[in-house]
């Protein structure tokens, strides 16, 4: 089963930032994986998600983009109003 990756601008702007960057291309090959993962399979195991809250009643998710490394960074998403439908929030770094 496919999922549709929805985003607001700010956040297609903070991948496009991070895809733009070339000091990051360990972070780049990650967040493309992740990506890739996230419409295929948003609980695959290699995503290590898990609930962090929820807002209204959707579920608020986060799942692993890199970690254990100064450039570990989380992708935030929520559940699908919409089915199939995945709504990315902010790709944040993880300290």
């Amino acid at each position: 089963m496919s999922f549709t990756l929805e985003m607001t601008s700010q956040v297609e702007q903070q991948i496009h930032d991070i895809m733009a960057d070339k000091s990051k291309g360990g972070l780049q090959k990650q967040l493309k994986k992740a990506l890739r993962l996230l419409s295929e399979n948003p609980k695959h195991p290699g995503l290590n998600y898990h609930a962090i809250g929820d807002i209204d009643g959707v579920k608020i998710w986060t799942s692993y983009v890199r970690n254990n490394t100064p450039q570990a960074h989380r992708i935030l998403w929520a559940d699908a109003i919409i089915k199939n439908t995945i709504y990315l929030l902010p790709v944040i770094p993880h300290y």
